[in-house]
């Protein structure tokens, strides 16, 4: 079954070591492509890839391809997608999706005129406990969902000597923060809770200036060596151009509330669901159980009644392909929660509540 689904992957810098390695659990990755031939070559030598690729158009045009992998970043997943089905591959995304909700729904609707099967990269839906409380709330044992919160906030940008990396500036990474970690809360919400109607939203920037980048290396390498103190660091400094911090207040079509706050700047992991019978609490540090708490005073475990599961990233559109279904997250759900972004955008710009479009 391994053999069935053939990968190339685009892309190949910080990210792309965490697709690789969930692709070869479950496919055969036979290609990498990247314009930064060297790092490909590096991904490649340590993944066991047998192709390398000068970029994505040589990739594409291989015979041997079933499917692409996208992690580049954010600007290009539009038209590498876009391409990728014009070659009649399958598509996985790293998230977001895309810059904005046009190009969005250019993709996704790309993909059903071609009958393509696509995915979003979307990690949060692995948690085997936040599985477990997906299933508990469809089955209705809590009763009614009244509100939904949530926190997903790194912070590997606290330091304002961090440099200005590519994920600061509006054209190549879009949204800060909102995008790059708010979408997998606002996936959470959907995914929990259900769809989004309307939202409330502010976005923050603390850090408005930062040292110009002069290192070549990668996002993660970046990390490394300013983690370690060996990161050269230089006077000139240039503008910040998308969020630190974005709080976002929700009004779902079901008629709950919620709340998701992410931060560049911050370490927080936790979601919270209140029912009518129940409340449900979960954190991603220590034991990372579902907790809950009904009659009693305080919050208990839930059992968990099976053991967890091996799914990657990858799981759901190898599934896809390999049965010729279309379970989530695809870029159906890509384009969901890039229209809540959106919507966030234009709340923070008008001061007010906003329609999150369709």
């Amino acid at each position: 079954m391994k053999d069935i689904v053939r990968i190339g992957m685009i892309g190949a810098g910080h990210i792309a070591h965490a697709h690789a390695e969930a692709w070869q659990k479950e496919a055969t990755l036979t290609a990498v492509a990247s314009r930064r031939i060297e790092s490909a070559r590096s991904l490649a030598e340590r993944h066991g890839i047998p192709h390398v690729c000068r970029d994505a158009n040589e990739l594409l045009n291989r015979d041997d391809i079933d499917a692409v992998g996208i992690a580049t970043t954010h600007r290009l997943h539009h038209p590498i997608a876009l391409a990728a089905l014009a070659a009649g591959k399958s598509v996985f995304c790293e998230k977001p999706l895309a810059l904005d909700g046009s190009q969005a729904r250019e993709m996704w609707a790309d993909a059903r005129r071609r009958a393509a099967k696509t995915g979003v990269q979307s990690g949060i839906r692995l948690f085997p406990a936040l599985r477990l409380l997906s299933r508990l709330l469809r089955e209705g044992r809590a009763g009614k969902i009244h509100a939904f919160d949530a926190h997903w906030s790194f912070d590997w940008a606290r330091d304002p000597r961090f440099p200005l990396t590519w994920r600061f500036k509006r054209a190549e990474a879009g949204t800060g923060t909102l995008g790059d970690l708010g979408v997998y809360m606002i996936d959470a919400a959907r995914w929990l809770v259900g769809e989004i109607g309307q939202v409330n939203a502010e976005l923050a920037v603390y850090i408005p200036r930062r040292p110009l980048l002069t290192s070549g290396e990668h996002f993660g390498e970046l990390r490394r060596l300013h983690r370690e103190g060996e990161l050269d660091i230089p006077l000139e400094t240039g503008w910040v151009e998308n969020d630190d911090v974005c709080q976002l207040l929700l009004r779902f079509e079901n008629g709950a509330r919620g709340s998701i706050r992410a931060s560049r700047l911050h370490q927080e992991h936790s979601i919270r669901v209140d029912c009518e019978r129940s409340s449900y609490r979960w954190h991603m540090t220590g034991d990372r159980r579902l907790m809950e708490r009904s009659t009693e005073a305080e919050y208990t475990p839930v059992e968990m009644p099976e053991p967890p599961c091996d799914d990657t990233i990858v799981t759901n559109f190898l599934h896809n392909i390999r049965r010729d279904e279309d379970e989530p997250p695809t870029f159906r759900d890509g384009l969901a929660a890039q229209l809540v972004i959106d919507a966030a955008v234009r709340s923070h710009e008008t001061g007010s509540w906003v329609d999150v479009g369709c």
